[in-house]
């Protein structure tokens, strides 16, 4: 009894050390303590993702360009900054830092974000200057990231109960 004491002692102090450092663990056998949750990607369901990729699909291929596909590294990042206080300071949407890459935000859900940001393409074809320096961009900037050339992979994040409501960042890269 006191070996087997000892060991559940042993085996409590390594699966709390595991999970204090963001650890997963895996277990088996008869005297199996624990499973412990690995670090989310993303707060986007997977139908979510799929729905999201499918009509960024569908937008892209009516602006005759190849599907984007969903990348997990992108979904981090875009979530990190979702649930970063500074995405929603001051009750207002801001933008995070980004290198070769871009980032359409949103106070709607991933699946109405994404339906919104499609809507720009009005503006888009009533503007004949596709400069993203010009004023323009503002009213049509979310559409080009989605069409653009540039970027063939996305991955989104969400997070609710903030300042604004809620937040969906989408970030798009090659």
């Amino acid at each position: 009894m006191k070996n087997s004491t000892l060991l559940h002692r042993r085996a409590a102090t390594i699966v709390a050390a595991a999970l204090l450092t963001g650890g997963t663990i895996l277990t088996t056998g008869v005297s199996a303590l624990t499973t412990g949750a690995s670090a989310t990607v993303s707060e986007v369901s997977p139908s979510d993702q799929q729905a999201i990729v499918s009509e960024t699909n569908s937008v892209r291929q009516q602006a005759g360009q190849s599907p984007l596909t969903w990348d997990d590294s992108l979904a981090k990042a875009a979530q990190d900054w979702a649930d970063n206080p500074e995405s929603t300071a001051g009750g207002s949407l801001h933008h995070g830092p980004m290198s070769n890459a871009a980032e359409n935000i949103s106070s709607s859900s991933a699946t109405q974000a994404t339906g919104q940001w499609a809507a720009e393409k009005s503006a888009y074809d009533a503007d004949p200057n596709h400069d993203t320096d010009s004023p323009g961009y503002k009213k049509w900037g979310h559409y080009y990231n989605m069409i653009s050339e540039r970027y063939g992979k996305i991955g989104c994040g969400t997070k609710s109960g903030v300042p604004t409501g809620s937040i969906t960042v989408c970030q798009y890269a090659p």
